[in-house]
C-alpha cells in the first residue's frame, strides 16, 4: 500500500474509533427506549410536547440573538475600531461565565428574575462568543480585497456589508450558530437557575424523581433528532459556500466617521456590562453580605479554595488535550475535499454535544460499572466523557482552518517531495495552528465550567469549582457559592481574553 493510501486508512480508522466512543451514550439511550413498552406514549404525551416547544423556542431565540451579537460585534471589533486583538479578547470573556453562575448572580441581584426571557438573557450572554470568535478570525484572516473592490465600484457601506462581508463570514457564522443551538438544547444549569422548564431540566428531574430511566431516555432521543437536523442543515449551508480568502498581510484599520465608531464602542460596552460587569457585581455584593466569610481570614479562604482550583485547571488542561487530538483527525476527515462517510462522521461527532451532560454522564456510569471498579469513578472515565461531550467545540474552528488552507500549498509541498504525513506536519498543521488553539481554548474553558457530568463521574473526594458551587448554592450558602463563582470566572476569563488577543494579533499575518 502506498504512503497516501496508508495515511487515508489510518485516518479512517481513527475517525471510526472516535465515532464508536461517541456511540456509547447513544446506544445506551436507544436500548433504554426500545426496552420500554410505553415509549410511544411518552413521546407524544402533553408534557413532552410542552418541553419540546419550550426547548425549541429557547434554542431558536438564543441562536438568533447570538448570531446578531456575534457577527455585529466581530465586525465592530475587527473593522470599525482600533485595538482589534484587545477588543476581541474582551468580547470573548463572557464565554468564561457559566450559565448557572450568571443565572445565580442575576437571581440574587433581581429577585423574581426567572422564566423564558431570563433564560434567553443568561444563555445569549454566554453563547454569543461562540459566533464572535470564528467570525472575527475569518474577518481578520480574509483581508479587505473584496470589500475594497466593491467600494471602488460605487457600492455603499451597508450594501458591501450585506453582499460581501456577510457572504465571506457565513461559513464561520453557521458553524458558530450550530454550536450555540446545540448548547441551548443541552444546557441544564442556565435554565434550571432561572426556573425555566426545558428538556434538560425535565431529564434531571426525571432521573432524580424515580428509578425508571425510560422517560429521560425518551427526552434525550428527541434531542438527538434535533441535533441531527441542525448538523445536516449547517452542512448543506456550508456546502454551497466558497472557501474564505486568506490574507497575505494585515489589512490596516480604516478610520470611520465618529458616529460609527461611537455606536460600535457603545454596543461593545453594553454587551460587556450585561455579560461580565453585572454578574461580577452581583457576586461581589453577595460576598460582602456573607457573615460566614467575614469570620475567615484571606489565608483561610485561599486554603479552602486551592484544591478546587487545582482540580478545575487540571481537568481542563488534560480534557482539552484529550478533545483536541481526536478533533484534528475528525476535522481532517470532514474538511474539503469531502470524503466518503464524512457526512455521517460529522453528524455523529455532534451528538454528544447535543445531549445533556447529565445523560451522557449517566451513560458513562452505566459503561464504567460494566468495565469494572478499576475504571469506574476514575479521572480516565471523566476525561472520556468530556471527549464525547465537547468534541464539536474543537472540530469547528480546526475544520474551518483546513477548509481555508489553499489546495495549491499542499500540491507545492507534494511536488517538492514531501509525503502526506510530512505535508500535514510541516505545512497544513502550522497553517491551522490558530484554529487548533481556538478549539483547545473553547474545549478547555467549557470543561472547566461543566457541571452535571462532573457531578456524576468525578472521583470520590474530588471537587471542582463548578460542582462545589452548585452544592453550596443548593445548601443556601450563597456567600461561599458566590466566591467560587467569582473565582471560576477569574480562572477562565483571563486566559480567554489573553489567548483571543494573541490569536487575532497573529491572525492577519498567516
Amino acid at each position: 500500500m502506498s504512503a497516501a493510501g496508508l495515511s487515508k486508512t489510518a485516518l479512517t480508522t481513527v475517525v471510526a474509533a472516535i465515532c464508536l466512543l461517541i456511540a456509547v451514550p447513544l446506544s445506551y439511550l436507544v436500548i433504554r427506549v426500545f426496552e420500554a413498552d410505553d415509549a410511544g406514549h411518552l413521546f407524544w404525551r402533553a408534557r413532552t410536547v410542552r418541553l419540546a416547544l419550550h426547548t425549541v423556542a429557547l434554542a431558536g431565540v438564543v441562536t438568533s440573538v447570538s448570531l446578531v451579537l456575534g457577527v455585529g460585534l466581530a465586525v465592530a471589533a475587527v473593522r470599525l475600531v482600533g485595538g482589534r486583538p484587545l477588543m476581541v479578547g474582551l468580547l470573548a470573556a463572557p464565554l468564561a461565565v457559566p450559565s448557572y453562575v450568571a443565572g445565580f448572580a442575576w437571581t440574587r441581584l433581581f429577585p423574581g428574575f426567572e422564566g423564558f426571557w431570563a433564560a434567553v438573557l443568561v444563555l445569549g450572554a454566554a453563547c454569543y462568543p461562540l459566533v464572535l470568535l470564528p467570525v472575527a478570525a475569518s474577518l481578520s484572516a480574509s483581508g479587505r480585497a473584496w470589500e475594497d473592490a466593491a467600494r471602488s465600484l460605487g457600492r455603499g457601506p451597508w450594501n458591501v456589508f450585506a453582499t460581501v462581508t456577510l457572504r465571506r463570514v457565513r461559513p464561520a457564522a453557521a458553524g458558530g450558530a450550530l454550536l450555540v443551538a446545540l448548547y441551548a438544547l443541552g444546557d441544564f444549569g442556565g435554565p434550571a437557575s432561572v426556573r425555566f422548564d426545558s428538556f434538560t431540566v425535565g431529564i434531571y428531574n426525571a432521573y432524580h424523581g424515580s428509578f425508571d430511566r425510560t422517560l429521560p431516555a425518551v427526552y434525550s432521543v428527541a434531542l438527538i433528532a434535533a441535533a441531527l437536523v441542525l448538523a445536516g442543515a449547517e452542512r448543506r449551508l456550508r456546502r454551497h459556500d466558497v472557501a474564505p480568502i486568506t490574507a497575505t498581510e494585515r489589512a490596516p484599520v480604516r478610520r470611520h466617521r465618529l458616529p460609527v465608531r461611537a455606536a460600535a464602542w457603545t454596543a461593545m460596552t453594553g454587551v460587556l456590562v450585561v455579560g461580565i460587569v453585572i454578574p461580577v457585581a452581583a457576586l461581589i455584593g453577595e460576598i460582602g453580605r456573607s457573615r460566614r466569610l467575614a469570620a475567615r481570614s484571606v489565608r483561610q479562604i485561599v486554603e479552602w479554595l486551592w484544591p478546587d482550583v487545582t482540580a478545575t485547571v487540571g481537568y481542563a488542561l488534560v480534557g482539552a488535550a484529550a478533545v483536541t487530538l481526536p478533533a484534528i483527525a475528525s476535522a481532517l476527515f470532514t474538511a474539503r475535499p469531502r470524503r466518503r462517510g464524512a457526512g455521517t462522521a460529522e453528524a455523529i461527532s455532534y451528538l454528544g454535544y447535543a445531549l445533556p451532560g447529565v445523560t451522557v454522564g449517566l451513560a458513562f456510569v452505566f459503561v464504567g460499572i460494566r468495565l469494572g471498579r478499576d475504571f469506574y469513578l476514575t479521572p480516565g472515565l471523566l476525561i472520556a466523557c468530556y471527549a464525547v461531550l465537547f468534541l464539536p467545540l474543537a472540530v469547528g474552528p480546526i475544520r474551518a482552518g483546513f477548509d481555508a488552507t489553499s489546495g495549491g500549498v499542499n500540491e507545492v509541498s507534494r511536488t517538492l517531495g514531501a509525503g502526506p504525513w510530512e505535508t500535514l506536519l510541516r505545512v497544513r498543521l502550522p497553517l491551522v495552528a490558530p484554529g487548533i488553539a481556538a478549539g483547545a481554548l473553547l474545549a478547555g474553558l467549557t470543561i472547566a465550567k461543566e457541571l452535571p457530568a462532573t457531578l456524576l463521574l468525578r472521583p470520590i473526594g474530588t471537587q471542582t469549582l463548578a460542582t462545589h458551587m452548585w452544592s453550596l448554592s443548593n445548601d443556601l450558602a450563597t456567600g461561599e457559592a458566590a466566591v467560587l463563582g467569582l473565582v471560576l470566572i477569574a480562572v477562565t476569563a483571563l486566559p480567554t481574553a489573553m489567548l483571543s488577543a494573541f490569536l487575532f494579533a497573529k491572525g492577519g499575518t498567516r
